[in-house]
């Protein structure tokens, strides 16, 4: 390769996702020769004992310059083969199962790790594209992000009984190479294809991992010796050796304090002091789909009297509407320019009866029981802001990201619980259909560890990573504000767009400034003669926005300086911009 690592946008990709895909890794002669030497053997498997030049393209294709380079930085040095070669979807018994995978429970031998800028991915699977793969072909599917998930997966996601719109079915060309985290749930469709389908998988581990065994005959002896004959089969099993097939997987021990026995299925046992609660109300595929993707969709909360109401009280206040025409929200994309986005506020202080249908937003049952289980009780909003887009409009170039961390518009699981502290209702008042533009968002990205590339927050090259959302009127949409990239695609429907957006804070975090920021509020005649510095430390919650938070106190040459120089994120209009006092 002639670069010395991965590039941030394909770490992003990978990190976010939990796959990668290297368009045009093979030549069209290796895959030439790779498909001749499959034709010629007349078998689909085995490839690295086939003999003569017939197993060489396959051998060459286990350390292939490209593929080592990746797997060097996303599983480690000293990464080794674990599963030999296999065409996938040959074993007809191997295609409908249920997808396996997923990070929860965790599987330390194939899960996703990253700590201090270091990543250990600790399984791969390497699908080399033989062959064309189009979209609706079938064959491998995944879900992304499911490589992070801190949620069981549904069983319906797994059979696709109900997939939710999860499942991802990769599109390629011959040549491609497709790096997939052992950790991502994923599994094998019927093939629809009107070309045979041709995807070449090899599995990787980390040098350490113990997870499968391997073909040589030496895997079939026992693993015990004599001396173990004198141990009972309890003692056997807590000093077992790795590697052989009657030890891989390992023996269980099950416990109970006090009693130990074997248990000969050898199911994972490992007890856990939290069980899920029957009784909580909460829908357990909401919660799922919530922790994988960082947003949700409610359908149908608004029946069509409401909708008819909240579409009527916009009408009648078109008057209001306006545009920030100086505001750039597309930020110089090519994909996301536009004319500038109207929209209207201060819905709840319309005259009745035309605040009423969005005052019946305030409070409302179906949503406050979400928020509740978003980030808790407590929560407050600003009320609705409606975004009326007309044909022409910007989108809104993709902003906010895990990484880098702000607390107060983070997400984080914890003990069975969401904690996310920014929440975003959006009540959909008309239909957003497919190439309609408006919301979109990068599924995963509230657990991202790298910046967010240029490529994608333009949309210019978003590497396929940003997802447009079709919604009903009526339909409520939640997304991770702050923690989930976001943003939207230009307006290009007849109808202009009729969304409201609610802003939620959690009860631990502030948003946006108001009264009580003033340190005169706040404390009362204790500030009397401060100076500036002190004053700075006396204010109240204000908006949390990285290092453009004013006042700020500065230490230059062991001397205090306060600085009042904004950043473009400040939103809050209480925060001085000169010094308040005469005092230094």
């Amino acid at each position: 390769m002639d670069r010395e690592a991965m590039s941030n946008g394909e770490n992003y990709c990978f990190d976010s996702a939990g796959y990668l895909i290297v368009r045009g890794a093979l030549s069209r002669n290796k895959v030439a020769g790779l498909n001749q030497a499959i034709d010629q053997s007349g078998r689909v498997e085995g490839m690295l004992g086939w003999s003569g030049s017939l197993r060489e393209p396959f051998r060459d294709l286990l350390i292939h310059p490209h593929l080592v380079w990746y797997l060097n930085q996303i599983i480690g040095y000293g990464f080794r083969l674990d599963r030999e070669p296999e065409l996938l979807g040959v074993r007809l018994e191997d295609v409908g199962l249920p997808l396996v995978g997923g990070n929860e429970p965790r599987v330390p031998g194939r899960a996703y790790y990253f700590q201090n800028g270091r990543r250990y991915c600790q399984a791969v699977r390497v699908i080399w594209a033989l062959g064309d793969v189009n979209e609706g072909d079938g064959g491998f599917v995944m879900v992304p992000c499911s490589h992070k998930s801190n949620v069981e997966t549904p069983q319906d996601v797994l059979t696709g009984r109900d997939d939710m719109g999860l499942t991802f079915q990769p599109e390629l060309k011959a040549g491609d190479l497709l790096l997939v985290a052992g950790a991502v749930l994923q599994g094998l469709q019927a093939w629809k294809g009107s070309e045979r389908q041709r995807l070449l998988s090899y599995e990787y581990v980390g040098r350490g991992v113990v997870q499968s065994v391997g073909t040589g005959p030496k895997v079939s002896e026992s693993g015990y010796s004599e001396w173990m004959d004198e141990l009972s089969p309890e003692q056997r099993a807590s000093v077992y050796r790795p590697g052989y097939r009657d030890t891989t997987p390992p023996p269980t021990l099950v416990t109970d304090g006090e009693r130990i026995s074997l248990d000969g299925d050898q199911e994972v046992f490992h007890p856990s002091i939290y069980i899920r609660d029957p009784d909580t109300t909460i829908d357990e595929k909401e919660f799922y789909f919530w922790d994988l993707c960082g947003y949700l969709v409610l359908r149908g909360v608004m029946d069509e009297e409401w909708l008819k109401a909240a579409n009527e009280a916009i009408d009648k206040s078109e008057d209001r509407i306006s545009a920030n025409e100086s505001e750039d929200l597309s930020r110089g994309s090519q994909t996301l320019a536009g004319t500038a986005l109207p929209k209207i506020g201060n819905l709840l202080q319309l005259p009745s009866p035309y605040c009423e249908p969005f005052r019946k937003m305030m409070s409302h049952s179906v949503v406050e029981h979400r928020l509740n289980w978003m980030g808790g009780s407590g929560s407050r909003c600003g009320g609705p802001t409606a975004f009326c887009s007309v044909k022409g409009t910007s989108g809104h170039a993709m902003h906010n990201n895990h990484e880098p961390l702000i607390p107060s518009r983070q997400y984080v699981f914890q003990n069975g619980r969401s904690y996310c502290e920014a929440v975003t209702a959006t009540w959909q008042l008309r239909n957003v259909n497919h190439g309609d533009g408006g919301f979109a968002c990068l599924p995963g990205s509230h657990k991202a560890n790298y910046l967010m590339p240029p490529g994608v927050e333009s949309c210019d090259d978003h590497m396929g990573l940003v997802k447009h959302l079709p919604m009903k009127a009526g339909d409520v949409l939640f997304f991770m504000d702050g923690a989930t990239t976001h943003g939207t695609f230009p307006w290009m429907s007849e109808i202009s767009r009729r969304g409201m957006l609610t802003k939620y804070s959690s009860r631990s975090f502030h948003r946006s400034g108001g009264k009580m920021v003033q340190p005169e509020a706040r404390w009362g005649d204790q500030i009397e003669d401060m100076s500036d510095a002190q004053l700075a430390v006396m204010r109240g919650p204000d908006r949390d926005v990285h290092k453009v938070n004013v006042p700020r106190i500065l230490v230059e040459d062991r001397n205090l300086r306060v600085s009042y120089e904004r950043g473009s994120a400040l939103y809050s209009g209480d925060a001085p911009t000169g010094p308040l006092t005469s005092k230094g």
